[in-house]
């Protein structure tokens, strides 16, 4: 399922070799509490992603899609694999996500099919072989997302969300039925880092795989997908904190550094973007 929704496409033969993150959250220390994050890439695509106590490395299949990720944490047995199966269009048919919970080893599986321009994803657990975890559908238009809706098991529908893009942008999750939240995104007019990275993991079909994956894996969200960078996110519940980033960029228009801070304060992010 190629991507025909494209207003644009990255003209520019731009690679990344390393992103450098600090994360500091003031919430128990008036100094605060700084994380750092690197991650690394090699011929564009990521490596390795480390922090002070976790590894997370990166392999890709012959076709160059990400294959499997493996997170290690430092000194300790505590792992997490993921494996990711594709069919021979380089849609995604399958997520395994393997990782410890207390002393279980845990098996979450999402499968991945396709009718038309419906996408089903059922997602089971190990731990519960009888029950689905998770019956969701996505409707495909012009190549990318735009409807989501959840089911019981009754098939019922629990929730329903609608994605509006704006200029090859995600500008809004609109809650339809169940949780009717409004998810609001803003962007820059510069050359997506974002969809740099995800374009370069997921090949063609990167504007329907990573929304959908971005329901499992954090390292990936749904508006990496988006053309230019995200300025703004502003929902309408109290639940969710709103962020805003500025951004430096380089001759090519591509981000080199972005400040990012959550509206109440609390957590604020940098980031600096090395390229090849």
């Amino acid at each position: 399922m190629v991507s025909t929704g494209l207003l644009h496409s990255q003209d520019a033969p731009v690679r990344l070799k390393q992103i450098n993150i600090i994360k500091t959250n003031y919430q128990n220390s008036k100094d605060g509490e700084i994380v750092n994050k690197t991650v690394v890439f090699k011929d564009g695509k990521i490596e390795t992603i480390t922090t002070s106590d976790v590894i997370q490395k990166f392999f890709y299949n012959k076709n160059g899609l990400l294959d499997m990720t493996v997170k290690d944490k430092i000194g300790s047995d505590w792992k997490e694999v993921v494996n990711y199966t594709y069919d021979a269009d380089n849609n995604i048919t399958k997520f395994v996500n393997k990782y410890h919970e207390g002393n279980d080893y845990i098996t979450k599986t999402v499968t991945f099919n396709y009718d038309g321009a419906r996408i089903k994803a059922i997602t089971k657990k190990s731990t519960n072989h009888q029950n689905v975890l998770e019956d969701i559908e996505y409707i495909v238009e012009n190549g990318i997302l735009v409807r989501r809706t959840s089911r019981d098991r009754n098939k019922a529908i629990i929730a329903k969300i609608e994605y509006v893009y704006v200029n090859d942008n995600v500008s809004k999750h609109k809650g339809l039925v169940g949780d009717k939240i409004s998810k609001t995104y803003t962007f820059d007019d510069k050359k997506s880092v974002d969809q740099l990275i995800v374009q370069n993991l997921f090949g063609d079909n990167y504007k329907i795989i990573v929304p959908m994956i971005s329901y499992h894996e954090s390292e990936f969200s749904f508006e990496a997908i988006s053309y230019n960078n995200e300025v703004n996110f502003s929902p309408t519940s109290t639940a969710l904190v709103a962020v805003s980033r500025k951004y430096k960029y380089n001759k090519l228009n591509f981000p080199i550094s972005c400040s990012q801070i959550e509206e109440n304060g609390i957590v604020k992010t940098e980031k600096t973007f090395i390229y090849e």
